[in-house]
Order: C-alpha cells, then structure tokens, then sequence
C-alpha cells in the first residue's frame, strides 16, 4: 500500500515538471477515462435494474392478472380485507417489489375489464391494496420519471386524488412533467379537472393525444361544451385542438362556434374548422365551402374537399369537376380525383369520363386512385360510413321481421 501511494507522490512531482500542455492533455486524458467509466457504472446499474423489474413483472404478472381478473368479473363481492388476505395467501408481504408488476398487470386488466370500474370489486382491490396511496407517494419523488410514470397510472386506472397532491407539478418548470400532469389533472382531479383549459398551454401534437385520451376514458359521457374555448381561447394551437375534439366528438352544439372560424386570419385554424364541418356533416355550410374554395391558400383548398368527401350530399358534383380542372397540382389533383371516385354514382360516373380522356401523368393519377391496394383513409372513412348505415339498415329489417313475427295473426285450424 505504501508502495502504491509512494509511486502516486512521484508520479504527481514528475506531472508538475512536465510543460504546461502535457499536463492540460494529462489531465483531460484523466476526466475522460473517469467520465466514461462512471457513465459505464450507471448504464450498468440502469440496465440491471430494468432487468430485474422485468423479471419480476415476468415471474408474477399471468398469475397476478389472473388473480386480479377473477375477483373482478367475480359476481360475489368482496371487502378490502378479503381482498388483501388472499393476495397475502397467494404471494406473500406486499412490498416495493410487488407493486413493480402489481401496477403494470392492473392497468392491463383495467384496459381489458373496462366495464367493471364502477363495481364494488374494483374498489376493494384499490383500497385493499393500497394501490392510491402507493401511486400517491410516488409523485413526492425526486425522480421526473417516476412522477411520470404514476400519474400516467392514476389516469389508466381511473383514479382521482385530491388536489393538492397535483397542483404542485402542474407549475412546474420542467415543461415534461408539467404537461404530464396538467393533461392526468383532467382524469383524476374530483375538483375542476378543466381550469388549465383557460390557460395558455403550448400543445404539441403527443399533448393533444394524451388528452384526447382522458377525454375518451373519464369525461365521454359528461363532456363540456367545448365551443366556450374555441371563442375565447387566444392560444391557436389550444383553439384547433378543441375544435378536433367538437368534431370527434360530434358536438353538435359547438357548431356556431367552427363556422366563425372559417373566415379566422390563421390558414391552419381555418383549415381545422373546415375539416369539422365536414366531418360532422353540416350540409347547410356546404355551399359556404364552395364559394371560398378559389380564394383559399393550399392547405385549406385540400380541407374544403375532404370535407365536400365528408358531408358527401350528391349535390356538389359540378363543383369538384371544375376544381379538377382547374388544379394546378397534381397533389391537389389526386386528392380531387380521388373525392370524385368515391363520390357516389354521380361521381363514379364522372370518373369514368376521365379515365377515358386523360392521358400521361393525369390518367396514372386515376390508377392511383382506383388501386385498392394503395392505402387511403378517405376510402377507408367512406367504407366505415357503409358498414355503419348496412348495420344500421339491418337491424331496421331484423326488429321490423321481429315485429311482424310478433303480431302476425294466430293460425286458426279448419275443422
């Protein structure tokens, strides 16, 4: 050891009689070689750990879902007690360690059991086994990751916590986790899970999704009127994403709010508002579309036809034929070429007269068009509206067979 220590004690004398630059590059020769082994050190921890929960959730998740699952279709209730002894009996002290696949396999049970989350049963396996508070205690981490991650849980299991507990991260500074937590606060507040909707929130489009996501799991059947954002909301991006939700949603009373959008000063709001009238088949703003469509930039000229593909009334024949001939890109042209193919027998009929006159690149347009190969979501969108009105017009037949069958008069034997 003196040996060691020795060598060290000379090697640093000779280090000070060495120039200047010899001893700069020494020295960052020995950062570098500490750097990268510390970085080696925490990619090992790192990559360690994950294999380890892995495993855990590997080894434990079939039977936890199973058990999970059982109890939560089970037609007997159980207590939170109850719950607790058996999940004690089948695997053992719940501790940090369980939690790592206890958490996982619920959501996936939830994901799967949808229909069960207002049963007693579901209640029981929270509380009995403690999972809000376990989720609870993970936001007070130092770790953005791990408040990340349970927020992303309290929202996939559907569970609401107080106020206070959120807030806090949704001023944050750290522009993920407030974000993450402003978008959870819309799923598991029990208070005023909207309030950030009157405040600037600079959404990208994984923030639109993720929240079009709480929408969908917490607030489909109680949904706000969304038209009160679209008029007073002065952040663009916070404006197109409600107006994507008036028309996932069909909301049909915020329609007066998209139509004084299509004359807004922003092209891709305008465009936004236009893509929802189509969508949510406002007929009566067809003609309006019409007679903006030539003084459009591009972007809102291609939403004018989708949404003319959209409302689809069989009325608007003559005006894709003169926008067709009129298109000045062949961008702008396949998109028509396509509105008109799959517009009804008006349209398919048109289509056919093209096919026969055009030639070059406009008639392989049209075989691009007619390919069913090539993906298209406009043929896949009118392909759903089939499917949907076939159902419809089935089940119409099925109760009015049903109903004759029901009321057909008694057969009366003749003697």
């Amino acid at each position: 050891m003196n040996y060691f220590f020795d060598y060290i004690e000379h090697f640093w004398i000779s280090l000070s009689s060495f120039p200047f630059v010899i001893q700069i590059a020494i020295f960052f020769i020995f950062f570098s070689c500490t750097a990268t082994l510390t970085f080696m050190i925490v990619v090992f921890v790192v990559r360690r750990d994950k294999a380890r929960r892995e495993k855990i959730v590997r080894e434990l998740r079939p039977r936890i879902f199973s058990f999970l699952r059982n109890i939560l279709i089970s037609k007997d209730s159980y207590t939170e007690a109850e719950v607790l002894e058996m999940f004690v009996e089948s695997f053992g002290e719940i501790n940090k360690k369980t939690y790592i696949s206890l958490i996982p396999t619920l959501e996936d049970v939830v994901k799967q059991e949808k229909h069960q989350l207002e049963s007693q049963n579901y209640d029981s396996i929270i509380s009995g086994l403690k999972i809000d508070d376990y989720l609870e205690k993970r936001l007070d981490f130092s770790n953005t990751r791990v408040r990340l991650r349970a927020f992303q849980s309290l929202s996939r299991l559907d569970l609401t916590i107080s106020d206070s507990k959120i807030l806090p991260h949704t001023y944050s500074r750290n522009s993920s986790l407030r974000k993450e937590s402003r978008s959870s606060y819309v799923g598991v507040s029990n208070n005023d899970p909207f309030k950030f909707f009157d405040q600037d929130n600079d959404l990208n489009q994984w923030d639109q999704i993720s929240l079009l996501q709480q929408f969908v799991l917490h607030h489909q059947d109680n949904l706000p009127n969304f038209s009160k954002w679209i008029k007073y909301s002065k952040d663009e991006e916070q404006i197109k994403f409600f107006i994507k939700l008036v028309a996932y949603f069909r909301q049909s009373t915020s329609v007066n709010a998209l139509t004084e959008y299509l004359d807004h000063e922003n092209h891709s709001v305008r465009k936004e508002a236009i893509l929802a009238i189509g969508k949510m088949q406002v007929k009566e703003m067809e003609n309006k579309l019409i007679k903006m469509y030539f003084t459009q930039p591009a972007p809102c000229q291609n939403a004018i036809v989708e949404a003319i593909s959209y409302i689809n009334s069989g009325k608007s024949i003559g005006f894709l034929k003169n926008a067709y001939e009129m298109a000045n890109s062949h961008d702008l042209k396949k998109l028509i070429a396509e509105v008109i193919y799959l517009y009804g027998k008006p349209g398919r009929a048109y289509f056919d007269e093209l096919y026969k006159t055009e030639i070059g690149f406009n008639l392989l347009i049209l075989k691009h068009v007619e390919n069913p190969l090539i993906p298209s979501a406009l043929r896949n969108y009118h392909k759903s509206q089939q499917v949907a009105a076939n159902d419809f017009s089935g089940s119409g037949e099925l109760r009015s067979k049903l109903y004759e069958e029901k009321n057909k008069p008694p057969i009366i034997p003749h003697d």
